[in-house]
């Protein structure tokens, strides 16, 4: 089951240009597909919030399941199977082609702007895709003024502090949220990436 688990891979992943995050002078890797999940509806009935959890490929299924569920991500059901389900590619595969016996799963709805200024993370390495709302924006440190913005759907693979060729070459941030509307976005780290507190006033919880 753990095997079968670990070859499987979402729409549009593809091995080899994930692990070209590992490649020197490589900060940002953008690799773009179509939304895999229309989840609008979903999304519009959640409570705003974040939910963290560590996991390995075992306890994975049940765990997303129950971070969904504490973001009220619930119906429509067939929207909420097909969020789920892509979620666990995400997770499988990061953990594949890493090979990290666990990751960290951070699900974020929110109607603002989460983090306003451009910056570094102190991971290894980070994945982060929008299912709802706008993409993260990035931009490289050699063309400041230009700030670039991911579709929603892509994958954006994100070199930190803790990657041992990180260049410092790209800075991100997450976007603005236009008023009256959400973003929900989902990030993966390794699993010993030490969790951040939730800002005050926004649903902070974590999956056991």
């Amino acid at each position: 089951m753990t095997a079968s688990l670990l070859s499987r891979r979402a729409a549009g992943w593809a091995d080899a240009a994930v692990r070209s995050i590992d490649a020197a002078n490589t900060d940002i890797v953008v690799v773009r597909r179509p939304l895999p999940v229309e989840c609008g509806r979903l999304i519009a009935a959640g409570t705003l919030g974040e939910v963290r959890f560590t996991t390995t490929v075992r306890g994975a299924t049940a765990k997303i399941a129950r971070g969904l569920a504490r973001l009220d991500l619930v119906k429509p059901e067939r929207q909420r199977a097909a969020l789920a389900d892509d979620i666990l590619s995400l997770v499988c595969g990061m953990l594949a082609v890493f090979s990290w016996p666990r990751v960290e799963v951070r699900l974020e709805l929110t109607d603002e702007q989460s983090c306003p200024k451009f910056h570094c993370d102190n991971v290894v390495t980070r994945l982060v895709t929008t299912y709802v709302g706008p993409g993260t924006e990035f931009k490289e440190l050699e063309k400041k003024e230009t700030v670039n913005r991911a579709a929603p759907g892509s994958l954006v693979f994100l070199k930190g502090h803790r990657h041992p060729t990180h260049a410092d070459r790209v800075l991100h941030r997450s976007p603005p949220v236009r008023a009256a509307t959400r973003r929900f976005s989902v990030a993966i780290d390794q699993g010993n990436w030490l969790t951040a507190a939730a800002p005050r006033g926004r649903l902070a919880d974590t999956v056991a």
